[in-house]
């Protein structure tokens, strides 16, 4: 294989915690890290919501540049009389089509693959417009995008045509999602590796993410989607040991954001807010006083950005017994800056915020519980988008004869850091404008490599009454982590 390029295959488990991964319920994901390089103190970025990070995996930046600043917000452009649902494909795809392609506001891995005539594909059962955060140039660039949840936004057509003619049309959904994992895993086995050879393939499974939400974290039907989407990686591993792709194709396995269970039901922030003398809308532009863009966590857009409402607001906010923490542009009036957790760009909310969380365990053991805002999920279902721990840590982990075996780091690291590390393994050039570090302690032959300084600061604010609020972060060189933000 001397002189063979190198391809990546990444999969993503959408929401695994992983200290949920383990050898009696997920032994291959298990067996992987372990004899690959295991990354152990990885973070996801702030809101911990899968298009925003879906944004970081495919940029390498924080929101404060890539502009995904939660899976809701205000665009004057793209969206001005309502806030932009990035769920929703037909939503992403006309807010790409009015900013002229500018969906997010650095190079993309579509497009950084696409100038050295590589190709990204896609597979993706998560959200319709999760897909498309993926790689929402596929039309222009000539790419493979299949989204099991709108086959119609697939492409190229004639391609996908061919997967519906080969493997039948997709099934159902359900919950949990089970036959999408085998679905998808069989076109990436028997579609995308015969016919296309991608440089980069994204893998991106619906699990555990849907059975948590649904169902809760450490019942039957979440264990069982945990076997099953373990059993389908386990699939791909045997076939990468057994095809003679050995010492070319690495794969990274990651997932984006973990959960929380959900112990009560929805606060009804927008009526609460009502009750207190403001006024709510679905967007500033009709003179409401604020938008809300919520679940667990998210952020309140004010009227004109009005600085004595933003302060009546937060002076509220600090009043309820639910708020977190709160984050303001300026940190004035008791609030963190949005620049200390990595969301200062024009779309953010003028008052972002997570709601409390604690470390409590839910019926089956599973520690760390919240409240939300968010009607769609049920008493004792999962949720996540907060500063709780476990939200902020994702699995990474990597295996592959570019990277060192049995090796387990505690050197912080993030999803930011995976697209410079995979440039960095195709021999591309890594652009100027990414945040995230390359992973140089992963690779083989790296073990000398000196530790850059890791240093950790808590930022903190204190405001009228008992309110205080907390964020950690840690600093590996010039790359920042989030660790956790938490009230007193």
């Amino acid at each position: 294989m001397a002189g063979v390029p190198r391809r990546v295959l990444i999969v993503a488990f959408d929401a695994l915690r992983p200290d949920m991964v383990t050898p009696a319920l997920m032994p291959n994901l298990t067996a992987f890290a372990a004899e690959g390089v295991r990354l152990a103190h990885s973070r996801a970025t702030f809101p911990t919501e899968t298009r925003v990070n879906q944004a970081a995996l495919v940029t390498g930046c924080y929101p404060t540049r890539h502009g995904i600043v939660g899976n809701k917000f205000l665009d004057p452009i793209a969206a001005p009389d309502k806030l932009f649902a990035t769920g929703d494909e037909t939503q992403i795809a006309e807010l790409d089509r009015r900013l002229n392609g500018k969906l997010v506001d650095v190079p993309v891995l579509g497009e950084i693959l696409a100038a050295h005539s590589l190709q990204l594909a896609v597979i993706s059962a998560g959200t319709p417009g999760g897909t498309r955060m993926l790689h929402h140039k596929a039309e222009q660039l000539n790419g493979f995008r299949l989204a099991l949840h709108r086959p119609d936004a697939s492409v190229p057509r004639e391609r996908i045509a061919q997967v519906l003619d080969r493997f039948g049309a997709i099934p159902e959904h359900e919950i949990p999602t089970l036959s999408w994992l085998t679905y998808a895993t069989d076109v990436y086995l028997d579609y995308v590796e015969p016919e296309i050879k991608p440089a980069v393939c994204i893998l991106w499974y619906p699990e555990p993410d849907n059975s948590y939400h649904f169902r809760g974290l450490g019942t039957e039907a979440n264990l069982t989607a945990l076997r099953h989407v373990d059993a389908e990686f386990g699939r791909i591993v045997r076939w990468r040991d057994h095809s003679g792709l050995g010492d070319q194709l690495q794969i990274i396995t990651m997932s984006d954001h973990g959960q929380l269970t959900v112990v009560a039901e929805a606060i009804g922030i927008a009526d609460t807010m009502t009750k207190a003398g403001f006024t709510i809308g679905d967007s500033v532009s009709d003179g409401a006083d604020a938008a809300l863009a919520l679940a667990s966590a998210g952020g309140i857009y004010v009227r004109d950005s009005d600085p004595k409402l933003i302060q009546a607001i937060v002076r509220w906010l600090q009043t309820q017994s639910w708020c977190g923490p709160l984050f303001t542009r300026d940190g004035q009036h008791g609030t963190l800056q949005h620049n200390e957790v990595g969301i200062d760009h024009r779309r953010a909310p003028d008052i972002a915020l997570a709601l409390r969380n604690d470390d409590a365990p839910n019926m089956h053991g599973i520690v760390g519980t919240c409240l939300h805002d968010a009607a769609r999920y049920p008493v004792g279902g999962g949720l996540h988008g907060g500063l709780h721990r476990f939200e902020l840590s994702n699995w990474l982990a990597m295996n592959g004869s570019a990277f060192r075996s049995g090796y387990e780091s505690l050197l912080p690291v993030g999803i930011i850091d995976i697209l410079p590390s995979v440039l960095t393994l195709l021999d591309l050039s890594i652009p100027y404008n990414v945040q995230g570090r390359v992973l140089g302690e992963t690779l083989a032959g790296q073990a000398e490599t000196a530790t850059p300084p890791i240093t950790e600061h808590t930022f903190s604010a204190t405001a009228v009454g008992n309110y205080r609020a907390h964020l950690k972060v840690t600093r590996v060189g010039e790359t920042s982590y989030l660790e956790r933000g938490w009230v007193d």
